[in-house]
């Protein structure tokens, strides 16, 4: 097969993969009979970040925003509040120079922070890489060292298991039940504002 003969089959396989993404996201209720405005907002996400979390947020903030969309410690997020924290956050991973294919490395329990973090991630085609909240120092820091994070988000009662990890890779805390130094997720919220884009 000749160079011609491979982008054309290239290009089957990408239209095959799309047509099985409409299909898949029809069948959840995604992609559907709906509003022709919040429709247009569905396929416009849907082309700009295919079928992945970021969607799946940005469909149910069109459908369903007052809706409850998480519960934790700290209250009830709806998901167009969810959508757009998960948008501030985005523009402030890019700001610190985290883009797309970029690896952000979270060690979170189940809480807002950890949902907020893995949106931020699919809005920037960042990868996120969920590190095991049972590793031990030398473990994490094996991890980190292979996989090569730009950024690691964590809860602060793992911040000790931090030591080995190199020290140019940022830091946020996700989850701290008093003051931490450095950067946490809400303060990069709150830096980057209530955004709905």
């Amino acid at each position: 097969m000749g160079k011609l003969g491979s982008i054309a089959a290239a290009a089957r396989q990408a239209a095959s993969d799309k047509a099985f993404e409409v299909r898949v996201l029809h069948e959840a209720g995604i992609l559907g009979l709906h509003r022709p405005d919040k429709s247009a907002k569905v396929v416009s996400a849907f082309v700009r970040w295919g079928a992945s979390p970021a969607l799946g947020i940005t469909t149910a903030a069109i459908h369903y925003p007052d809706e409850t969309a998480l519960i934790d410690e700290r209250g009830s997020l709806t998901f167009e509040a969810l959508q757009r924290r998960s948008n501030a956050l985005a523009h402030a991973f890019e700001r610190m120079g985290i883009g797309y294919g970029d690896g952000v490395g979270i060690m979170c329990r189940n809480h807002r922070g950890f949902i907020e973090a893995t949106l931020a991630c699919a809005k920037l085609g960042a990868s996120a890489l969920y590190l095991n909240t049972m590793f031990a120092g030398p473990q994490l820091a094996e991890v980190v060292r292979r996989e090569g994070p730009k950024a690691l988000v964590y809860d602060e009662e793992f911040a000790g298991l931090l030591d080995e990890v190199d020290g140019g890779i940022r830091r946020i805390v996700a989850w701290t039940d008093g003051d931490t130094e450095g950067p946490t997720l809400d303060s990069l919220i709150a830096d980057s504002g209530d955004d709905s884009t």
